[in-house]
């Protein structure tokens, strides 16, 4: 899923995707989010969201601005290209699900997509 979300995202115009900036995107709250507690929820170090982060940053998408409830914190917020960015990959996200829910009942498989794979991810965190 992630390969075509690449894809799909690289024809609507963002080429420079990967597939390690889905979790910044998925974790994020609207009004921003610490790097701290964006790290915990993708399940990743400090170090390796920092420097997703990092590189976000410097294609246009994130910028760091000082938490409002802590003058020493920052925050890891979404800029109007991401904000963007993240609309259209929803967007993708849901066409993809789905593609593959038929896929899938084309084949006989009976499961949603979304349930299967959110059980398939809990498990795993366990």
């Amino acid at each position: 899923m992630i390969r075509e979300l690449l894809e799909a995202l690289d024809a609507a115009g963002y080429p420079d995707m990967q597939a390690a900036f889905h979790p910044v995107f998925e974790c994020i709250d609207d009004e921003g989010t610490r790097l701290t507690e964006l790290a915990a929820r993708a399940d990743m170090t400090h170090q390796s969201m920092s420097e997703v982060v990092a590189s976000l940053e410097q294609r246009g998408y994130l910028e760091r601005r000082p938490d409002p409830a802590d003058g020493r914190a920052r925050l890891v917020c979404l800029t109007p290209a991401g904000r963007k960015l993240r609309r259209i990959g929803t967007a993708k996200i849901r066409e993809i699900e789905q593609l593959w829910q038929a896929r899938w009942q084309e084949s006989g498989i009976n499961a949603d997509v979304r349930t299967a794979f959110s059980s398939a991810l809990d498990s795993t965190r366990r």
